[in-house]
Parts: C-alpha cells; structure tokens; sequence
C-alpha cells in the first residue's frame, strides 16, 4: 500500500468519527430546543424580581409530580441517542445533565412572583432524564450494532419530526384553558402514528444494505416496535398535553395506534406490490392536510370570536391586554408549530436540493408567506390580532426546523458511508480469508 494512500483502518475512522460528530450536532439542537421550550414553559409569564421572593416549597399534587418526570423523559432518551457510538455509559453524566437543566430552573423561579422553586421538582426532573437515558438502553441492549439506530430511525429524517411533535403537544395543552381546545392535540396524534407506521413497514422490517432491500413478510404475531413506540410517544407527548385529562390521553392514544397500523398495513401493500421504497414524500402529503387544519384551528381559536374589524400589534399581544401564562403558550405553540413548518418544508424538498442556499431561502419565503397569511387571519379575531411579534419569531422558528432537517440529514449521509465502508471491509476480510 502507498504511504500516500489512507489505510481501511484509518477510512473506516474517519468515517466512524465523521458520523459521531454529526450525531453530537444534531443531539445539541435538539436537546437545546427542548430545554428552551422547558424553560420558558416555567418560568412564563417572564416577570422577575431583583432578589429572590420567595424560599423553598413543600407543596405538591401529583399531577404535577408526573408531568415533571415525563417532561424530562426526553432529555435523557435524545441525550443517549445522539452520544458517540462505543462510548461506555456513565449514568454520572445523565444525572448531572437532569441536575444542571433542572436546577437552572428552580433557581431562576426564586425571582418570579407567580412561581415556587422546590427540591422535590428537582428531583423529579432528575428521576424523568434518568428514565429516559435508561429507556434507550432498554431498547437498545435487545439489538446489535447499527440495529439500535436502525430501530430507533436516525437514518430516516422523517421521524424527526415524531420528536418534534412532542413538544408541540405540551404547549397545545398549556394553552388550553378550556377542556374542548385539548383536543387539538389529536391532529399530532395522526401525524406521528402514520409516520410510525410508515417507519415500521418501509424502515424497521427491512435490513438495509448494499442494494436494493427486498419485502419480506411480516413475522407472525404482534408487531412489538410499532406498539412499544407508538405508546411510548403516547406517554410523552399526550399525558401533558391532556393536562391530565384521561378522555383525550385515551382518546389519543387510541387514534396513534390505529393510525400507525393502518398506515403499516397500506406501506406494506405498497412494497409488496413493487412500488417506490422511497415513501417519505406521499406520507408527508398525507399528514400535511391534517397539520395545516391544526395550525389554522389553533392560531383561530375560539372560530366564534371572529370580527369584520381587522387590528394588530407589534408586541404579542393587543393594547391593554395583559401577558398572561396562557397567551405565551399559545404564542409558543404557534412558534414550535413553525419548527414543524420548517422541518417538513426541508424534508419535502430535501433531495431536490442541490444549492443549499437557494434552497434554505426558498423555504424560507414560503415559510414566511404561511406566517404572513396566518397572522392576517389573526388580524380579524376579536381577541388576538395580528402581532408583528409573532410573525417574527414563528419566521425565525421556520428557519430553525430547516437547520434542524440539514443536521439530520448530514447524520444520516455520515452513517450511510460508514455502513458502506464497514461492509466493503466485511467482504474485503472474507474474501482474503477464503484466499488463504
């Protein structure tokens, strides 16, 4: 070999190293996203005093004990699911990191009025980050190899948006003053069990490889990862944005389940029928309709409260009407909404894009003409308005879901290489192997 020719070994590095990086970025977006989201959701509605005003609490209820937990779940699943391939897990990290998110908070909430730090918060924010980190390795350690990014779908960017959805489910729940808004929360619910069920059928029952990959039927009995993740997302995204309300976390769940079956039944009738394995494109059209109905109901809501007079602002809210706890949430929902409007207008386009500039400001004018048109509908409700504000901060939101797909894809571009080079290996040692 040359000494001017990189060795298998050190390719084979490279490669390995190439996709840890990428999975580091992508773990630090995401984890941000979701510690700004957390963040504002408990420190809202922003009015703080220059000492604090107020010592430690011991009052609790439950329901507030178990969204604390959930709520960090995903801290601890992202956070593992994005570290370095072979590096020992140290359960340490995973409690400082539930510690130092937490404990932020709790300090921060000794200058607001209207919040209560307590120690017990803490530690159920803790005990959620230690669950999730110990969720991953639960499914984790039943496969081997690139099998556990397989069946968790690093390298499928449409389920990025199934993590993204999550979010978006708390707030729709924070903001929902009245019980009948809630159900607003069972648009993502479609969403992410068709996405679920695609990621099933087309992703999970294949093994990919150097060619083209073959249907196989599906083994007998229950299909254990479209029920484990369809629950799972149930349990993280649906018990907060209920607030509580079993109906719509039932209800929920229910529509998750027999979306992502139905939507796994008619992928596999698509394969088996030799049509396009590439079926990331007709599963966004098909959710897209059910999103763009939740972004109308939700910016509009009550419908009853429409006015021929059309009003706005620059700030988020209209002259006179207070910053009210509800009123950032929703303002924040509409604002992770548009984290979604990116994403999927990124993913939609994605492998048209061959210029990645044009493409990142094409996508952000049609972003922009969604939020214009939205916030010009909210320019007859009587009791919102248009807010210059908002379409600000949802534009920029728009942006960030597109940088967000532009990181995952560049994870998944890392990992196809170094599965390629990994096998070429494989075949390299074999065939010296049957030489000798």
């Amino acid at each position: 070999m040359s000494l001017l020719q990189p060795s298998p070994a050190s390719t084979t590095f490279r490669y390995r190293r190439t996709a840890d990086f990428t999975a580091l970025r992508l773990g630090r977006a995401i984890l941000g996203y979701l510690a700004v989201i957390v963040a504002i959701i408990t420190l809202a509605p922003f009015r703080f005093a220059s000492a604090p005003v107020h010592g430690l609490t011991s009052l609790w209820n439950w329901q507030d004990l178990i969204l604390n937990v959930v709520m960090f779940m995903p801290f601890g699943f992202v956070y593992q699911l994005t570290r370095p391939r072979g590096t020992p897990f140290r359960w340490p990290k995973v409690l400082l990191l539930g510690a130092v998110l937490s404990g932020a908070i709790e300090i921060a909430q000794l200058f607001a009025p209207t919040r209560y730090t307590s120690l017990l918060d803490l530690a159920t924010n803790t005990t959620g980050t230690l669950l999730g980190a110990w969720a991953f390795n639960a499914l984790a350690a039943r496969v081997r190899g690139d099998a556990a990014v397989r069946l968790l779908a690093l390298e499928l960017p449409l389920m990025g948006l199934v993590y993204l959805l999550v979010p978006l489910c708390w707030l729709i729940g924070l903001g929902s003053e009245a019980e009948v808004r809630r159900l607003l929360v069972l648009g993502p619910s479609v969403m992410a069990g068709a996405i679920l069920g695609t990621v099933h059928a087309s992703f999970v029952r294949h093994e990919p490889g150097g060619g083209p990959r073959r249907f196989t039927p599906p083994p007998r009995g229950i299909p254990w990862w479209l029920v484990a993740s369809t629950l799972g997302w149930s349990l993280v995204a649906l018990v907060p944005g209920a607030r509580g309300d079993l109906s719509v976390i039932v209800s929920g769940t229910l529509l998750t389940l027999a979306s992502g079956f139905l939507r796994d039944i008619g992928t596999r009738r698509i394969v088996r029928a030799g049509g396009s394995r590439r079926l990331e494109l007709p599963t966004l059209r098909m959710v897209l309709p059910i999103f763009a109905a939740y972004l109308a109901l939700s910016a509009l809501w009550p419908l009853t409260d429409a006015t021929p007079v059309w009003h706005g602002a620059l700030a988020l809210t209209l002259p006179g009407v207070p910053l009210s706890q509800p009123l950032v949430y929703r303002a924040l929902e509409q604002v992770a909404a548009f984290t979604l409007v990116g994403y999927m207008g990124a993913e939609y386009h994605g492998r048209e894009d061959t210029n990645g500039g044009t493409g990142v400001l094409r996508l952000a004018f049609w972003s922009g003409v969604a939020a214009v048109l939205l916030q010009a509908a909210r320019g007859f409700h009587e009791s919102h308005g248009a807010s210059l504000s908002l379409l600000v901060l949802t534009q920029i939101a728009g942006v960030f879901g597109q940088w967000v797909y532009i990181l995952q894809r560049a994870h998944v571009q890392a990992l196809v290489k170094r599965r390629a080079l990994l096998e070429r290996l494989r075949q390299a040692t074999s065939m010296q192997r049957a030489a000798a």
